[in-house]
């Protein structure tokens, strides 16, 4: 029988049926080992495997047989976060692990849910298959337990995977799933349902964002001031050209003091420089470009004079949105300088702010604080006391720092059989290991095909024992051998990720590159076996990593390949092949050699090659819009190319800009189609298609060119203007989360092809409202509407988005005040209808951009623009509890019934959309702030009345 935590009782029996159904969770019993003998040799077999480096058991945290685990810095921090969550009042709560692979974080989390095993019902997702809606189901049914309400008990459901649904992390569609989950069953709670445990790979070795609050106390200022320092030193270890730390401080907090007494002590270290004051914002876009480059100029030079020490690079100031211009600047100029095997610059962005608001989450890095090296070190002697021959090679690794000394060291132990046969199986199987732990960490190979491999290559021998142990036994104190779970299959990895970068720089000394070992990797283990593989492969050629500003051009595998050899973009297209073949029907490997082709080769017949392997792409997933977004690309930059060509001939111009027409048109058609299912909608067809326009547009009049082009442009027109109106609404209403806006680039392109097109043939028009003109008053001033009132009053009906201007209208004019007010309940509905009929299908995964607030004034003043408010009410606003007061804006009384949340005016009830569906939880009257977004009217920031 097994035991969970229970409200009334203490803990519960669970019924064997229900134990059975949950498949999909590895459930963390409250008398865990508590009822039943436990093996003290498989124990400490099981402590050794771990410290050894293999992935913890559950086993490993009871401190009956096995010394307490050491607490990284951020156990105390997490267990401080799920106590306050514990009393929210909300369905459903996150709190947030950030941690990098290989610094024991999944560690960290089940150490987490051990500490609350007897206190709340503590569950990991197992992650094979992952389906949210049964996990979902699954989950609820853990909290319900049983129909008395006194049964239920908060779940911590601890959720570890790198993976995406439709290009959402899995805890976006697990928050919704579980809500309608809930909402399905009826259930009201004061509690939260679920506490989801979130663990999130993050490279810390490129950005980080820390946060210093006023009235800290000395401790804590010293506190932050060694995790400053511990994130500096952990991004001088990192492989990016340009890095940068967030200091958000607020004015009283002496951060700048801060940050300078830290440049002062690694003064030694780095080349360190300071800016105050840096960028002037009352300056024209191109003086402002030209400060930006010539203080990256400035900076690129003491960089070269300093022999390529890193700088370290202090900006104290105001205003953090010039950052991205400098480090575009630098960037582009570090493409041309040497390659180093750490950052050039490491920019720590200080910025001061009237309100700062800490972050729920808690970081994991490779570097140690100073009472965490005391922590290992104390663990150290422990260790030295339990006479195990083992290595313990990856607590050996974390006990000093994670340096990569440390683990090079460890390589020279292995370096004579290496050199002895770098052919054997062992060797080439070393190399398998090293190559998927460095390039897709925590990855494992099944052991069962690690000994069909060594069945296949390995030359006959009169010894009996040919296990994979015997075979592998030169390097088995690198690598460990563990199960999952409750499976009784074996897998096989190299202790930790920094072993695994030492192993395969020490091949690639002896001249086994990394062509070498990914290509024997795919004929050797892949083949034959190509499902089991599909995440490995697609991780280590395919999958880009997130710069600062955008997205790699390429895998990491794959760009370390180009920089390795003179021949290297041929060994990267034969690599490609080889796996686009393996993977018959995958089209990532086509559409990853379509871009390789097109970026990379120099060869003339390079997009005649990329468009063949894109249209490979298109047939293995035709219905797939972002894999047609490549061939519309190829002939995009083809286009780009040949219109650089001082005497490129027209005709040819003319045929390339058909082809990429064409292309992104049927892209758009496959969107629009994927946007029927539910899906993100792709916006990249409509926007290639104005590129390839303003791309194609003479600089001269039509008239001086031949009539076929002057027709061909004169035929755009039309299409660039309906696209052009779409950016216009989309940009306006919406954006790509409440912490990430669009790029830049998008709105400057599209303004510039519709200068091109249409403006200046437009005839100013006094009676009705262009969309572009309509959407930058809606952005202003609500004011402005009095300005434009009998045009507003007058909308052009097939406009949907003067329809909505027209709604808004209405419902701003609708004081009680006012003589014969319009129905506001009826001006709702129609803003609902219009966002259904119009904007849903577009916007469906995008965040809605508020668009109003209402405030305390009265009439046309009542509503706030947006952009009148600060950003720090807009957070507090969208990712604060009810208790927040922001002083310009007026609570609305209402009421929550069936989950659902209705403003109330007078005697009507009006529903509304809660921004957060999770603070929905029970019934009752409510306050909240009202915003009005594309949709209709949102609750912001519900506080139920008795919690006020």
């Amino acid at each position: 029988m097994s035991f969970i935590p229970s409200s009334k009782s203490g803990i519960i029996a669970v019924p064997a049926e229900l134990r059975d159904s949950l498949s999909c969770l590895d459930i963390v019993w409250s008398d865990m080992f508590e009822r039943g003998e436990i093996n003290p040799e498989e124990a400490r077999q099981h402590q050794a495997d771990f410290l050894k480096g293999a992935p913890p058991k559950w086993l490993n945290f009871h401190t009956s047989v096995n010394s307490p685990l050491v607490e990284r810095d951020g156990f105390n921090d997490l267990i401080k976060l799920i106590e306050k969550r514990k009393g929210k009042r909300s369905l459903i709560t996150d709190v947030s692990l950030r941690y990098q692979s290989g610094s024991g974080g999944s560690t960290l989390a089940m150490q987490v849910l051990w500490r609350f095993r007897k206190d709340l019902r503590c569950a990991r997702v197992i992650d094979s298959d992952l389906d949210t809606k049964k996990l979902s189901k699954q989950v609820v049914d853990l909290f319900l337990l049983s129909n008395e309400e006194q049964n239920r008990k908060t779940v911590l459901l601890l959720l570890d995977t790198k993976e995406k649904i439709n290009d959402l992390p899995v805890k976006n569609v697990l928050w919704e799933d579980l809500i309608d989950e809930i909402h399905k069953r009826g259930i009201n709670t004061y509690t939260p349902a679920v506490i989801i445990l979130n663990c999130i790979p993050t490279d810390f070795t490129l950005t980080d964002t820390m946060i210093l609050p006023p009235k800290l106390s000395e401790g804590e200022i010293t506190k932050i001031k060694e995790k400053l320092l511990q994130q500096i030193r952990l991004q001088r270890k990192g492989h990016w050209k340009v890095t940068k730390i967030n200091l958000l401080h607020h004015k009283d907090s002496r951060g700048s003091t801060l940050a300078r007494e830290v440049l002062s002590n690694l003064s030694e270290e780095f080349t360190c420089e300071t800016l105050t004051e840096p960028f002037k914002t009352d300056i024209n876009k191109d003086e402002f470009a030209r400060e930006i480059g010539n203080l990256a100029d400035d900076q690129f030079r003491v960089y070269q004079t300093h022999l390529k020490n890193t700088v370290l690079l202090l900006l104290d100031h105001e205003y953090d949105k010039p950052l991205r211009y400098l480090i575009k600047n630098l960037q582009s100029k570090l493409q041309r300088a040497d390659q180093t095997d750490h950052p050039a610059f490491i920019i720590v962005n200080a910025v001061s702010k009237s309100f700062v608001r800490v972050k729920d989450d808690v970081k994991l890095k490779m570097e140690l604080l100073p009472e965490e090296k005391e922590r290992f070190a104390q663990k150290k002697l422990e260790i030295a006391q339990m006479e195990m021959s083992l290595k313990f090679h990856a607590f050996n690794i974390m006990q000093g720092g994670f340096k990569k000394e440390d683990a090079t060291s460890i390589t020279e132990e292995i370096k004579k059989h290496v050199e002895k046969d770098r052919k054997s199986s062992s060797t080439r199987l070393l190399g398998f290991l090293a190559l998927i732990n460095s390039y897709v960490p925590g990855s494992h190979l099944p052991k069962l095909f690690c000994e069909e491999f060594m069945d296949r290559t390995e030359e006959p021998t009169d010894e009996e024992n040919h296990s994979l142990e015997t075979i592998m036994k030169p390097f088995m104190d690198l690598i460990v051998i563990s199960s999952e779970g409750d499976q009784k299959a074996n897998y096989i990895r190299l202790a930790h990720p920094m072993i695994a970068q030492a192993c395969l720089k020490m091949l690639i000394e002896h001249n086994v590159t990394r062509f070498d070992i990914a290509q024997d990797f795919l004929n050797s283990m892949v083949k034959v076996k190509e499902s089991y593989y599909e995440h490995i492969c697609k991780s280590m050629l395919v999958t880009r990593l997130e710069r600062l500003l955008k997205k790699e051009t390429f895998s990491k595998l794959i760009l370390d390949i180009k920089d390795e050899s003179e021949n290297s973009i041929e060994q990267c297209i034969f690599l490609l092949k080889l796996a686009s073949g393996l993977f018959s029907t995958d089209p990532f490997y086509p559409q990853t050699l379509a871009r390789l082709f097109y970026i990379e080769v120099n060869e003339d017949h390079k997009y005649e090659e990329a468009r063949k392997w894109a249209e490979k792409a298109i047939d293995r997933k035709p219905e797939n819009s972002h894999i047609r977004d490549t061939l519309g690309q190829v002939h995009k930059n083809h286009l780009v190319n040949e219109t650089k060509k001082p005497f490129s001939d027209i005709s040819v111009r003319l045929a390339i800009a058909q082809s990429a027409i064409k292309a992104f048109k049927e892209e758009e058609e496959a969107a629009e189609h994927e946007a029927e299912h539910n899906t993100k909608f792709n916006n990249r067809g409509l926007f290639g298609f104005l590129q390839v326009c303003k791309t194609i547009h003479p600089k001269i009049p039509l008239e001086h060119i031949g009539q076929e082009y002057s027709e061909f442009i004169s035929g755009l027109k039309g299409d660039v203007e309906t696209k052009y109106d779409f950016f216009e609404w989309y940009l306006a209403f919406s954006r790509q989360s409440f912490e990430k806006e669009d790029p830049e680039y998008i709105s400057k392109d599209i303004e510039e092809c519709y200068t091109h097109f249409l403006k200046m043939d437009k005839q100013a028009d006094k009676t009705t409202l262009y969309s572009g003109e309509l959407l930058r008053m809606l952005k202003s001033d609500i004011s402005v509407l009095k300005q434009h009132e009998s045009k507003i009053k007058n909308p052009q009906f097939d406009s949907e988005t003067q329809t909505v201007l027209y709604i808004l209208y209405n419902i701003i004019c609708s004081d009680s005040a006012i003589a014969n007010p319009p129905n506001l309940e009826k001006c709702l509905k129609q803003m609902r209808h219009s966002y259904e009929n119009k904007y849903q299908k577009y916007l469906n995964s995008r965040y809605l951009e508020p668009l109003f607030f209402f405030g305390k004034r009265k009439g046309l003043q009542r509503l706030i623009h947006t952009s009148k408010l600060q950003q720090t009410d807009l957070e507090r606003l969208t990712e604060g509890d009810g208790r927040e007061e922001i002083k310009d804006l007026q609570r609305i009384d209402g009421w929550v019934r069936n989950h659902k949340v209705f403003a109330i005016r007078g005697e009507k009830q009006i529903q509304v959309i809660p921004h957060d569906r999770a603070s929905v939880c029970t019934q009752g009257q409510v306050s909240f702030y009202l915003g009005f977004n594309i949709r209709g009217p949102v609750a912001f920031n519900i506080r139920y009345k008795d919690n006020c």
